[in-house]
């Protein structure tokens, strides 16, 4: 996996639909942080202590340049359409799974749940086209989004 990897996404019964990204993601970032629920207790002495309940992968990057409708150059899904980016943004919304791809030429996959956006419409660009940040979090079984740690400076 490189960052100048164009991913892709699979979605819907049974991973159907696939949701083409004619760019790789831009600013990509991976994280991970300590599970929701999970507790750090800090002592009157310093001393310190957690309880935690596992650990969450995340994955952040913008996703560029969505045209309103499929597009075959770039080859790219559109923002319209029954299987377009509004119709996964509801689908994902619902907490179903997805698969991501870090590489849409690659049979390598992380299973996953959206995290971000959960609300709202990104507007137009000036373009036509939409962006959106995409957050999304593995749901455990396939750990880290390896290779895309994103430092600016070179």
């Amino acid at each position: 996996m490189a960052l100048a990897d164009i991913p892709k996404i699979t979605w819907g019964a049974s991973f159907a639909n696939t949701l083409n990204f004619g760019f790789p993601l831009d600013n990509p970032v991976a994280w991970n942080d300590p599970r929701e629920g999970s507790e750090i207790l800090i002592m009157e002495s310093g001393a310190r202590d957690a309880w935690t309940l596992g650990t969450d992968e995340f994955l952040a990057g913008d996703v560029r340049w969505i045209p309103g409708q499929n597009t075959t150059d770039p080859v790219a899904t559109g923002w319209d359409g029954s299987t377009g980016f509004k119709a996964f943004l509801a689908w994902a919304r619902d907490m179903n799974k997805l698969r991501f791809y870090p590489d849409k030429n690659s049979g390598t996959y992380h299973t996953c749940y959206l995290v971000e956006p959960l609300k709202g419409e990104p507007p137009a660009e000036p373009d036509g086209t939409r962006r959106i940040r995409l957050v999304i979090v593995d749901d455990g079984t396939q750990g880290a989004f390896t290779g895309y740690t994103y430092d600016p400076e070179p």
